[in-house]
């Protein structure tokens, strides 16, 4: 079986400690640790379009063993289950006409946090991530979205790399996240580095074509979780593209 030639992350590698980005995708979600999430996409029949939620769950490393929902971790058993708890952030989203986007808001107080929007019309796949306040200083407004009347702020672009497997985001302040393909080719498994520097491991945990994708991510300290989780929601949309 054809394996990519892009190692997999180490855990050495994923316990590497990054500088902290100047600015969070939400203020409330540090990046001074490590995550380990799973990131579960749920649909559901709504209004016409493509229509869908996603819920992410973090887990406790001595949390106790015992069977609960669907929503967890198995256990070495493969009979009981961690259970999880609801990470600080969800993402939900709706197909409009020419307007596809994504909203980012806190999972408890369902305040918006960012925005996440599709850009038609471009030679590369294409989409944006917007706050809803500035990023960097002096920053200029989008002139061509907003979000319920509110001024929105460019964080980062998100582009599929002409004519290679790779995606990059580019976020206002520089910092620039690829991916690549490692493991076996039919066990999707993505490496993200941030500069250069390996950051994050996704491992697709089940191909879900009628209940959602489930991913089984790690994130190095120092790096922004919420920016992990936006950056693998644009990568699911992309490969839909392709469908």
């Amino acid at each position: 079986m054809f394996t990519h030639s892009t190692p997999i992350p180490t855990d050495d590698e994923l316990n590497l400690t990054h500088q902290q980005p100047s600015k969070l995708l939400h203020p409330g979600v540090t990046a001074d640790k490590s995550y380990h999430l799973l990131m579960k996409e749920k649909f559901w029949e709504s209004l016409p379009g493509d229509s869908y939620g996603i819920r992410y769950f973090s887990f406790d490393a001595d949390a106790m063993w015992e069977p609960v929902a669907e929503e967890s971790e198995l256990s070495p058993t493969g009979i009981h289950r961690r259970r999880g708890k609801p990470f600080e952030v969800e993402v939900k989203g709706k197909a409009l006409s020419l307007s596809d986007r994504m909203v980012v808001t806190d999972t408890y107080s369902g305040t918006p946090v960012a925005v996440i929007v599709r850009l038609h019309l471009r030679l590369q796949s294409t989409f944006k991530i917007y706050t809803l306040t500035p990023n960097i200083d002096s920053q200029v407004p989008s002139k061509n979205h907003k979000y319920d009347g509110r001024d929105l702020y460019e964080f980062a672009v998100c582009k599929d790399k002409w004519h290679t497997v790779r995606r990059t985001l580019r976020t206002a302040v520089g910092d620039e996240y690829v991916t690549d393909h490692v493991g076996k080719a039919l066990d999707p498994e993505i490496r993200i580095t941030r500069n250069g520097q390996v950051c994050s491991h996704m491992k697709l945990q089940n191909l879900g074509l009628v209940t959602g994708n489930q991913w089984d991510i790690k994130i190095a300290p120092g790096i922004d979780p919420v920016v992990m989780i936006a950056f693998r929601v644009i990568m699911d949309e992309m490969n839909e593209d392709f469908l």
